[in-house]
């Protein structure tokens, strides 16, 4: 019996004087014809010192931005959960996806068996390297597999998430203690899962301008930057470094330290956040 689909809609987290990066993703966006909405986020710059004080957790010091952030992404969850929506596509301002995602969108996801599914991520968090089983494969539409992971993995630029994960977060969400996609303190459990194999988002050049530090990288003083606009750059160079045997020695080691649960094929996570130079 075929699964009745769910369509999903787009919520996409983008500050109000960021203008050039919210013009860049809308165009981006309505090139695929993907229909969307902005959250609006939280500036971290312009919250009061007392502010921050009262919502972080006493003894934990964290950047503005950070704490911006954090905000911006509990708007975009309280959004899922007035307009009672199973399950939705959180973007930040930055994001860029295959062109296949529109497709999926509109005809809709054949799984929902997961708290969050992310559509790219990098591959560690801040305890360490980040797996995912080999065997936990489900599709969930077009080609798109993803897969249940050992932890849950850093940035937020494209992900999905349930109502219910939506809702138990914001059921959690103070006092801050860690960013908003760091989960190890939290008192319960999640179900990450993340699309694996078939590339489906990328970040454009506007994530080298960071909100949550004074971090800040040109584009002229990026190695490579002009082989970044095609995908294939990234698969050339994860070949030529090694990277497959590096990714072997770090399941081992991490089986050998006991971080992950036996019986299962645990993979290294492949590296997200590569840059889509447009």
């Amino acid at each position: 019996m075929t699964p009745t689909p769910t369509q999903i809609p787009v919520l996409v987290i983008s500050l109000a004087r960021a203008k050039d990066r919210r013009e860049s993703i809308k165009r981006h966006l309505d090139s695929m014809r993907i229909q969307h909405s902005f959250v609006e986020g939280t500036d971290g710059s312009m919250l009061p010192e007392d502010e921050i004080v009262r919502l972080v957790a006493p003894g934990v010091s964290l950047h503005p931005g950070t704490v911006g952030c954090y905000l911006s992404h509990l708007e975009a969850y309280r959004r899922i959960v007035a307009d009672s929506l199973p399950v939705a596509l959180v973007l930040e301002d930055d994001a860029r996806l295959d062109r296949r995602v529109a497709r999926l969108l509109s005809e809709g996801l054949y799984c929902t068996d997961f708290d969050y599914c992310f559509l790219d991520c990098d591959d560690h968090n801040d305890r360490g390297p980040v797996f995912y089983d080999a065997d936990s494969g489900v599709s969930i539409g077009l080609g798109f597999r993803a897969y249940t992971l050992s932890d849950g993995p850093q940035t937020l630029h494209a992900y999905l998430i349930t109502r219910a994960a939506a809702k138990q977060r914001l059921d959690h969400a103070y006092p801050i203690v860690k960013a908003i996609d760091l989960y190890d303190h939290l008192s319960y459990s999640i179900h990450f899962r993340a699309i694996v194999g078939t590339k489906a988002a990328w970040v454009s050049q506007h994530s080298l301008e960071s909100s949550t530090s004074s971090k800040h990288v040109s584009i002229g003083t990026l190695r490579f930057a002009f082989l970044r606009r095609w995908p294939l750059f990234y698969s050339l160079k994860r070949w030529a470094s090694l990277q497959p045997i590096k990714d072997l020695a770090a399941v081992r080691a991490a089986r050998r330290n006991g971080k992950l649960p036996p019986g299962r094929r645990w993979r290294m996570l492949p590296s997200g956040r590569e840059i889509l130079i447009t």
